[in-house]
């Protein structure tokens, strides 16, 4: 059955207002549409159905407050029993995953209709999350390639930083559709200061 799907923030018609470039705004603000989220579970006194995941995803699990490259996907730890595959196509990652690990002991839920990804970018990033969130995003703690959930702003997300340059840091934040609109919102409103790029 075929339908009109729609990201949570189609109604902001994000896509038509964003630009490459801040033009000045301290922070970059957008969702990425459509992004696959997979949710994996295996036990921590499994070593084989964890071995026979690694080997699917072509990469090792990571310790928990870290993502690590899996492929196509990210994949990110929630937990020491738990990580998210983040990619383009959740239900295919989800069959891959699932045919390539027959017999074994394991969870694997495509959890990709669930949630949305917000992206903040710029030199005031790291200053409009600390507004909500009360991890310590210092760049001398929470470096390139480190995630954690958290809350921002009482929305709970699992928030990863990609990259942190000279024009700033990029955060990615996962959350629930339900709560997509209102992060989105209370984000544009917290770097208001800063000035606001849609990206």
């Amino acid at each position: 059955m075929n339908y009109l799907r729609q990201a949570p923030l189609d109604r902001l018609a994000l896509p038509a207002q964003a630009r490459d470039e801040l033009g000045g705004a301290g922070l970059g603000l957008g969702e990425l549409r459509f992004l696959g989220t997979v949710n994996l579970r295996v036990r921590r006194d499994d070593p084989i159905g964890r071995s026979a995941l690694e080997s699917a995803l072509g990469a090792p699990l990571p310790k928990v407050g870290k993502s690590v490259a899996a492929g196509a996907a990210t994949l990110i730890a929630l937990g020491p029993d738990e990580w998210l595959a983040v990619g383009d196509d959740g239900p295919a990652l989800a069959r891959h995953l699932a045919e390539g690990t027959p017999g074994q002991f394991l969870g694997i839920t495509d959890l990709s209709e669930n949630y949305t990804t917000l992206v903040l970018r710029g030199p005031a990033a790291r200053q409009v999350l600390a507004k909500g969130c009360p991890l310590d995003l210092d760049a001398s703690v929470f470096k390139p390639g480190d995630a954690a959930s958290s809350l921002v702003a009482k929305a709970t997300v699992v928030l990863r930083l990609l990259s942190e340059e000279a024009a700033g840091a990029t955060f990615h934040l996962l959350v629930r559709r339900s709560f997509a609109e209102y992060l989105y919102r209370w984000l544009e409103d917290a770097a208001r200061e800063y000035g606001v790029a849609v990206v």
